[in-house]
């Protein structure tokens, strides 16, 4: 279950109807973005062997491939934050997730992938707390949405958030949600954001 076949298996779970069909996307947006229990569940279910599998680092081969790469990013990125919610595993593995986004653009991957998989390809670079990373994720979002016009309300979407994410670290220099499940003691400002500020950031 480790070979190439599992990681298109965990592409088609998380992907759904939107896995290369840009016009499917929105209807997977709640399953990625307003999750149910159910939801976290299964995402559980599938990705947690992986994410073990990969921190260990017995998956380098699936970077053979970009759809590979992709799994590889997810099961780093996207499944602790689920696996892990409000706890400060679900951050753990960020700078793996990242370094694999980062080579993976600089050898051209993410330009063989489609809409929703590029989006989530970049995810690395939005959940980073370093500025310089923000700059390079708002401009590859805006790239996607340059690069599929025809699709310029989802791609636009993912690039109006990208900016919003960089606005946040622009300011706090971190992302004020994550403090309570690392530790970190919010300022005055940060509290005051957290009231009505946006929930994502995490």
């Amino acid at each position: 279950m480790n070979g190439p076949d599992e990681a298109e298996r965990l592409l088609d779970f998380w992907f759904g109807v939107a896995a290369g069909n840009p016009d499917r996307i929105a209807e997977r947006m709640k399953f990625w973005f307003q999750p149910t229990a159910a939801d976290d569940e299964a995402v559980g279910e599938r990705f947690e062997p992986t994410l073990h599998k990969a921190v260990a680092g017995r998956l380098t081969d699936w970077l053979s491939s970009g759809t590979g790469r992709l799994a590889l990013i997810l099961a780093l990125d996207q499944a602790p934050r689920v696996i892990f919610r409000r706890q400060p595993e679900a951050f753990a593995h960020d700078g793996q997730a990242l370094a694999l986004t980062l080579a993976g653009i600089a050898g051209g991957v993410d330009r063989s992938l489609g809409l929703a998989e590029r989006a989530f390809f970049y995810m690395p670079l939005q959940h980073s707390e370093d500025p310089l990373v923000q700059e390079q994720s708002v401009a590859r979002y805006e790239t996607l949405a340059n690069d599929f016009p025809e699709h310029g309300a989802i791609a636009g979407g993912f690039l109006k958030f990208a900016r919003e994410h960089a606005e946040i670290i622009e300011r706090f220099g971190r992302y004020p949600h994550r403090n309570k499940a690392l530790g970190r003691e919010s300022t005055d400002e940060e509290l005051r954001f957290l009231e009505d500020g946006p929930t994502y950031g995490q």
